[in-house]
């Protein structure tokens, strides 16, 4: 019999040996339980570079802003310099995608400014609120309003890999488990 190679003809295969009396079944649990420990893992492991696109759209998203703000960055722009900004990065494993409010000081000798950044805190669950943005000069708010709903969908898909991501380590341990129960399972006596 040839091995099986499409995903209906595996979960046929493992049908087909769940009935099998003459089957080495000792064999086929350390099987299927050392499959769904692999499956589990690789998941993991694509949810981790799934997070990773996200943050590279993420990035892109920010990237535009700044383009805008970049172009308003002339002393004939009513509204220079733009107050706000954001960032995404990765922290801890965790993908964040931030907004702050910058402050621009005269230095002492005169020759350009020194910034100051004040995190803005989100209110919303998966969005900051527009009050947030009171501040933002009439070119800035557009921008920011349309880069942060892009900022939304990624939050709510990230939250979406992050849910996954428990449910992995979740599903590890009962495998864990699982496998201790089968190995303690006393044989009939005879």
């Amino acid at each position: 019999m040839s091995k099986p190679k499409t995903i209906q003809e595996i979960t046929d295969k493992w049908h087909e040996v769940a009935r099998a009396g003459e089957f080495d079944h000792h064999q086929g649990r350390r099987m299927a339980l050392d499959q769904c420990r692999q499956y589990l893992q690789s998941l993991s492991k694509s949810l981790d570079m799934e997070r990773a696109r996200l943050r590279y759209l993420a990035q892109r998203l920010s990237d535009h802003f700044w383009a805008h703000n970049e172009a308003h960055r002339t002393k004939e722009t009513r509204g220079y310099p733009g107050h706000h900004g954001c960032r995404v990065r990765m922290l801890h494993g965790s993908l964040e995608m931030h907004w702050y409010y910058n402050t621009f000081v005269r230095v002492k000798n005169g020759k350009g400014h020194a910034v100051f950044s004040e995190h803005i805190r989100r209110a919303l669950k998966h969005r900051y609120s527009k009050p947030a943005f009171n501040r933002a000069h009439d070119w800035e708010r557009p921008i920011i309003e349309e880069t942060e709903s892009g900022f939304e969908i990624v939050r709510i898909m990230n939250a979406s890999l992050t849910h996954m991501r428990r449910l992995v380590r979740a599903n590890l341990k009962q495998l864990d488990s699982l496998e201790a129960h089968f190995d303690g399972l006393q044989p009939p006596e005879s």
